[in-house]
């Protein structure tokens, strides 16, 4: 069944099919007046970009690049500016759509609200958590490298809300639909739309208390992260919704319910309301780079793979990678980057998975995506992540250390219809376990495969970090001692609603009867 129009014009488009962007601005908020935020809000949902909007921006792109290409010229880049929006489980509580694990217990116990409970709380334990509450707690980030605005308050109390996402591929066009945004949320009451000047109010209805701003790198790395790396292939393909279909040995396309609450694919049963919504993961991840480079020519010549290669250090990145810089997979070219038809190739399966002679079992991408590993894909998240940051300076590079005053990073945003068994599963099952892919024992020894290099955590406390690399034996013997080149900096976990459930639902008179919480709340006191 194809996309229907309804669909599109309900989802937010960064979600489907992605928001063109080459300036991307998060203001994270924190609700200051409930009731003020609400109106505020509802007069705010005409400005959401859809993804019938996002299609639309899609083919305004297609046609003046084939009109460039008739009048032999270079395409005039458009603006094409878009804002999303979405909130922590606190901001839905908010909004009067969401019981708080305190209110819980008396909530159970009421009669009326135990069954609008049962029936309209969103599922999602980890929703309700947060990201600090659930990494920090499983002990996989240090708090101490996290971001203030990241961690709860003095009372345990998380400080972001919600997230506004700002996208254009002109700044000019960026700067202007930010100012619009500042403006609706905190002018007084009665300030006319646009206006270039205006009184802040007095009682504002949020707070921005955390700005991070992202970029695409500036020419030929377009597209690249900071180590380098082409970034966003092998995105899932969302069966009936995207035009294009698998072939070859590509993934298989996946029900669009592995990425959208309440469709085809969907197991998590959640309520009416959460329809054509998605969860979104937004992690904030510092990038080492000139260590990352210095510790790849440190190590370039010791393994047999890049022995005889003319540039072993970018060999043994794409080995860890799973790809070359450029994009080709290792798996198709394991010593050879240069075929341009393979540099976003995703035409490879990993077989036989009985050896990693081409592409290690613990690269990164084969954690990320085993295919032939597994029999299906069960854990997939939709990826839309931005660098942040500047460009490495050759003072940085000479010294093979990252600049405190100059740091850069990316900016990673997933989006799922379950963050257990999306973000959460790949980071800390998959990524972070040195026995994953399975069963690889009897070809990699007993340390197992390895760690994911870039995105794999161990705190000083856990086992040492390590990669199995091929090395000619039936059993591999030979392993790179990693050092981390990613410093998780936090981040918080979202849910995006849909258009329909921002104009009822959550601008509405609540899914939650406030006044009966709190009167609930008072007998507890008492």
């Amino acid at each position: 069944m194809s996309l229907t129009s309804a669909i599109k014009a309900n989802i937010q488009g960064d979600v489907w099919p992605g928001l063109p962007k080459r300036f991307q601005t998060f203001l994270f908020f924190r609700v200051q007046n409930q009731v003020h935020f609400k109106n505020r809000l509802k007069t705010f949902i005409p400005k959401i970009t859809t993804g019938q909007d996002a299609c639309e921006m899609g083919e305004t792109i297609k046609k003046a690049k084939k009109e460039a290409e008739l009048a032999r010229r270079s395409a005039k880049l458009q603006g094409l500016p878009g804002i999303n929006i979405a909130f922590t489980s606190t901001g839905l509580e908010a909004l009067g759509a969401f019981v708080n694990v305190n209110d819980q217990f008396f909530v159970q116990k009421d009669r009326k609200l135990s069954t609008v409970f049962q029936d309209q709380q969103i599922r999602g334990g980890l929703f309700e958590k947060g990201m600090y509450a659930d990494l920090v707690g499983e002990g996989w980030d240090n708090p101490q490298e996290l971001r203030k605005e990241y961690k709860p308050d003095e009372d345990n109390k998380r400080l972001i809300d919600g997230v506004i996402m700002v996208t254009a591929s002109v700044k000019r066009d960026l700067d202007t639909k930010i100012s619009e945004v500042k403006q609706h949320f905190l002018a007084e009451e009665g300030t006319p739309p646009n206006a270039e000047t205006y009184a802040l109010s007095k009682n504002p209805s949020l707070e921005f208390n955390l700005v991070r701003f992202g970029k695409v790198r500036p020419g030929d790395k377009k597209g690249k992260e900071h180590f380098g790396f082409k970034d966003g292939i092998s995105q899932p393909i969302l069966e009936g919704w995207d035009e294009r279909q698998p072939v070859g040995k590509e993934p298989k396309a996946v029900k669009p319910g592995m990425i959208f609450c309440g469709h085809d694919g969907d197991r998590m049963n959640q309520p009416s309301w959460a329809k054509d919504g998605s969860f979104l993961v937004f992690r904030d991840l510092q990038q080492l780079v000139p260590e990352f480079e210095e510790y790849m020519e440190k190590k370039a010549n010791e393994f047999p793979f890049t022995q005889d290669h003319h540039k072993p250090a970018e060999k043994l990145a794409a080995y860890l990678m799973g790809r070359w810089k450029n994009g080709t997979p290792v798996d198709e070219s394991p010593h050879d980057d240069s075929d341009e038809n393979l540099f976003s190739s995703n035409n490879f399966d990993y077989s036989p998975v009985t050896e990693h002679n081409k592409c290690p079992f613990a690269a990164h991408t084969r954690k990320m995506r085993p295919r032939a590993d597994l029999e299906h894909d069960h854990a997939v998240i939709i990826r839309r992540g931005i660098p942040y940051g500047e460009e490495v300076t050759a003072e940085e590079m000479t010294d093979g250390k990252s600049s405190k005053e100059n740091e850069r990073g990316l900016l990673f945003v997933c989006y799922q219809n379950d963050i257990r068994d999306g973000f959460n599963f790949l980071t800390t099952r998959w990524a972070s376990n040195h026995h994953f892919p399975d069963r690889k024992t009897s070809f990699v020894g007993g340390e197992g495969p390895g760690i994911d290099a870039f995105v794999g955590q161990r705190l000083d406390h856990h086992p040492e970090r390590s990669i199995g690399l091929p090395d000619g034996n039936p059993v591999t013997k030979s392993r790179l001692h990693l050092e981390s080149w990613v410093i998780q900096r936090g981040g918080d976990y979202f849910f995006v609603p849909s258009i329909s459930t921002l104009k009822n639902e959550l601008t509405g008179p609540g899914i939650f009867d406030q006044e009966e919480l709190a009167r609930l709340r008072e007998e507890e006191d008492e």
